[in-house]
C-alpha cells in the first residue's frame, strides 16, 4: 500500500517542491489545505430522490433558536404535542430515551414516532446548546432511512460543534448533496478531525492533487487507517487497482466505507442493506427491481412516501412472476381495470393486488394509494367479492362510505372498525375477542385500574408528555399481537395526551392489519 501511495504521488508535479518551499508541519498543513483549492466546478448534485414528508411548514429565516435541540420542522399546532414535550428530562435522558426506542408498531404508530423526531419543542432545562437531542433525533432518523427529512432537520441547524458537523457530512454524502457540507469544512477546517472527510471533500471540488497529498500525509502519521487510505486511493484513481481482488467489506461497513465502495462500483455485502444505504437505490437510475425492493422497505419503515413505491411499480414490465414482480403486475392490472371500468376485472383486480401487498405487509400503503378512487365507486353486487377488501382499505385510510358498508356481513373485528372510523358509539361486544373490548375500553372507556396506566398518567401530569407517548407506543408496539391489556393503556394514554384521532387510526390497523403487518 505504502507503495501504492509513492506511485500515486508521483503523479503531483509539484509535490515536492511545494512541500519543500512551505515547510509546514504535517498538521498545520493539512489543516491549511482545504481552505484554498482551485476554482475547479464541483459535479452536479442530485435533487431529493424524496419529496419532503412534512407539510405545511413554515420556516422564518434569520431566526436564531436559543439551542439546537429546539430546533425542529413540526410546530406545536401541528402537531399536538406541548412545547414543554420533555418537560424537565434532563438532555442526557432524552437524548437515552429516542436513541433507544425502536421503530415499531402499525404504520400510524411509527408515523407519530417520527413527529416525535421532528417537532420542536423546549429544550431540557441543563441544555448546554450542545444539540445533544437534536443528535439523538438525526440519529433515529438516519437509522430508518429518512434521510430528506433528516437533511431539512439539520438544515435549520448551525454547525456548533463536531458532531454535528458529522450528521450533516453524513447524510450529505448518502444523499450525494455534499456541496454546502465541503464549503463549511473548507471555511471552518477545525470543525472536524477527519482527514478522509477533507479527502472526500477536496475531490468533490476537483482538487485532486491536494486530496492526494492529503491522504499520503493523514495515512503516513497514522490518521487514516490502511483500509480506509485503500479504499480513497481507489476513489481518486480506480485505474491503480486494475486487476486487484476485491478488498472484503469491513463489518459493521460506515457510511463513508459505503459510499467509496458505491463510487467505485464494489461489489455490496451479501443480506440485507442497512435502511440509509438504500436512499440511491430509489433513484431513477437504480435498476427497477432493486428499486421496488428499496422503496418496499423504506415505505414500511415510514420513510418513504407510499406514492414513489406504487411508481416503481408502474414503471416498466414485469420482468418475471411472483414476488415483486407479482407486486408490479397486480398494481399495474388494477391500474387497467380501474381505467377500463369493467366490474367484474376490476372486483378481480382489486382482491388479487389486496392478497399481493396484504402477503408482503404493504395493506396499509395500498390504502393510502386507492382508497379515495375506490371511495368514489358506488357499491353495486358484481363488486360482492372485492366488498371486504374494499371496505379494509377504505377504514384504514380513515374513510367511510355508506354505499359499500350498508348490508356488508362483518366480523367483529371489521364492526369495531367500522363504528371508530364513522365515530359511532363504541360499544363492547360481550362474544368480541379481548383485543377487541381491550380497543372499546383504550378509546371510550374508564381510566384502566392498572400501575402501568398510573405512572404514564403522572408522566402527563409532570409535563413528559414525550415520554408518555413513547411509553404508550412501545405497549403498542406488538399490533394485532400486543397484550390486550397493553393496548388499552397505550391508547387511553394516548387520547389523554391529546393524539385521540392517532389513537383511532391505530386502533384500526390493529384491528385490519394482518398479523406482522
Amino acid at each position: 500500500m505504502r507503495l501504492l501511495l509513492l506511485v500515486f504521488s508521483s503523479t503531483l508535479g509539484f509535490t515536492a517542491s511545494a512541500l519543500a518551499q512551505a515547510p509546514l508541519s504535517a498538521i498545520d498543513w493539512l489543516s491549511e489545505s482545504i481552505k484554498d483549492p482551485p476554482a475547479f466546478e464541483i459535479p452536479a448534485e442530485t435533487a431529493p430522490l424524496v419529496a419532503p414528508l412534512i407539510q405545511d411548514i413554515s420556516v422564518k429565516k434569520g431566526l436564531t433558536p436559543v439551542s439546537p435541540d429546539a430546533i425542529g420542522l413540526l410546530s406545536p399546532s401541528l402537531t399536538g404535542f406541548s412545547a414543554a414535550l420533555w418537560g424537565d428530562m434532563p438532555a442526557s435522558e432524552i437524548a437515552e430515551l429516542l436513541t433507544s426506542f425502536p421503530n415499531e408498531g402499525t404504520p400510524e404508530a411509527r408515523s407519530l414516532f417520527r413527529r416525535l423526531l421532528l417537532a420542536q419543542a423546549n429544550p431540557a432545562p441543563d441544555d448546554h446548546q450542545t444539540g445533544l437531542v437534536l443528535q439523538a433525533r438525526v440519529s433515529r432518523l438516519l437509522n430508518i432511512g429518512a434521510l430528506d427529512a433528516a437533511e431539512a432537520l439539520l438544515g435549520l441547524t448551525p454547525v456548533t460543534n463536531p458532531a454535528i458537523f458529522q450528521q450533516k457530512f453524513d447524510v450529505a454524502i448518502l444523499t450525494n448533496r455534499t456541496r454546502e457540507v465541503c464549503d463549511a469544512l473548507k471555511a471552518s477546517p477545525a470543525i472536524s478531525d477527519d482527514l478522509s472527510a477533507r479527502v472526500f471533500c477536496l475531490a468533490r471540488g476537483g482538487d485532486w492533487n491536494a486530496a492526494a497529498i492529503t491522504l499520503s500525509l493523514g495515512a503516513g502519521i497514522g490518521a487514516i487507517d490502511p483500509a480506509r487510505e485503500e479504499m480513497l486511493i481507489r476513489f481518486l484513481d480506480p485505474e491503480l487497482f486494475e486487476g486487484e481482488p476485491d478488498p472484503i467489506p469491513p463489518n459493521p461497513m460506515g457510511i463513508m466505507d459505503f459510499v467509496l465502495r458505491e463510487a467505485v462500483l464494489l461489489p455490496r455485502p451479501a443480506g440485507l442493506m442497512p435502511l440509509p444505504y438504500l436512499y440511491r437505490d430509489i433513484g431513477p437510475r437504480a435498476p427497477l427491481r432493486a428499486r421496488i425492493e428499496a422503496s418496499e422497505r423504506l415505505v414500511k419503515a415510514g420513510s418513504l412516501p407510499s406514492n414513489l413505491l406504487f411508481a416503481a411499480y408502474r414503471e416498466g414490465k414485469a420482468a418475471a412472476s411472483g414476488g415483486v414482480w407479482g407486486r408490479a403486475n397486480s398494481v399495474q392490472t388494477l391500474d387497467k381495470a380501474l381505467n377500463e371500468g369493467s366490474m367484474e376485472n376490476l372486483s378481480r383486480a382489486i382482491t388479487d393486488t389486496y392478497s399481493e401487498l396484504s402477503n408482503a405487509d404493504l395493506l396499509n400503503a395500498m390504502a393510502e394509494e386507492y382508497a379515495e378512487k375506490l371511495a368514489a365507486l358506488e357499491y353495486s353486487p358484481d363488486y360482492a367479492n372485492a366488498r371486504l377488501p374494499v371496505l379494509d382499505l377504505l377504514h384504514l385510510a380513515n374513510i367511510s362510505n355508506v354505499t359499500w358498508a350498508e348490508g356488508a356481513e362483518l366480523n367483529g373485528k371489521r364492526q369495531l372498525a367500522l363504528a371508530i372510523v364513522t365515530q359511532a358509539p363504541l360499544i363492547i361486544d360481550p362474544t368480541g375477542s379481548a383485543m377487541q373490548q381491550s380497543i372499546v375500553n383504550g378509546l371510550n372507556g374508564p381510566l384502566p385500574d392498572s400501575p402501568a396506566a398510573a405512572r404514564l398518567l403522572t408522566l402527563l401530569e409532570e409535563n413528559r408528555q414525550g415520554q408518555a407517548i413513547l411509553a404508550s407506543l412501545r405497549l403498542l408496539s406488538g399490533g394485532a399481537l400486543a397484550d390486550p391489556e397493553g393496548v388499552k393503556t397505550g391508547l387511553y394514554v394516548l387520547v389523554a395526551a391529546g393524539q385521540s384521532e392517532v389513537a383511532r387510526r391505530i386502533a384500526v390497523q390493529i384491528l385490519l392489519l394482518p398479523v406482522g403487518g
